[in-house]
């Protein structure tokens, strides 16, 4: 197993820690909500921290397994070959252009939350917008490393 892969599953292993995380926060909050009437405004905000942590830095664990979302109407009729050129410039072309853009729009949007330590709206809520909105910025320099460093590891081997 190379060390990406050992890396990614490693990865794959936090994630499943975060969505379990999520699960129970969830299921607390209806247990706590529908039996008890008692309201967990912290509880909810976790969970909600939780499900997008799992999805935005999820992302590059579905990249590298490749199940992330495709339209296959041509694609998987594609040989081998045609299939890692897609892949290729597809990600030079489309990906790699808006990760940079994600990150370029993000960057003072984040920046600002993290100078003020922007907490909850919400009366009791966690004191952790900041990092929630960090999302923004790691989901697209993840996936940004990943690809960079897929795609120009071996360039020749992938297109060939």
């Amino acid at each position: 197993m190379s060390k990406t892969n050992h890396w990614m599953e490693k990865y794959g292993t936090f994630l499943c820690w975060i969505t379990l995380a999520m699960v129970l926060l969830s299921f607390v909050t209806v247990v706590s909500r529908n039996l008890f009437d008692v309201v967990w405004i912290p509880v909810q905000e976790m969970a909600v921290y939780c499900h997008a942590a799992a999805l935005m830095l999820g992302m590059v664990y579905a990249w590298h397994h490749d199940k992330h979302v495709r339209v296959d109407v041509f694609y998987q009729k594609f040989s081998q070959r045609q299939k890692r050129q897609v892949n290729f410039w597809g990600s030079v072309l489309l990906l790699i252009p808006m990760m940079g853009f994600m990150i370029w729009s993000c960057y003072q949007y984040v920046l600002d939350s993290w100078l003020r330590l922007e907490g909850s709206g919400e009366t009791g809520g966690l004191p952790l917008m900041f990092l929630f909105k960090t999302l923004l910025l790691l989901m697209p320099v993840t996936m940004l490393g990943y690809v960079l460093v897929a795609l120009f590891k071996k360039p020749i081997e992938r297109i060939n």
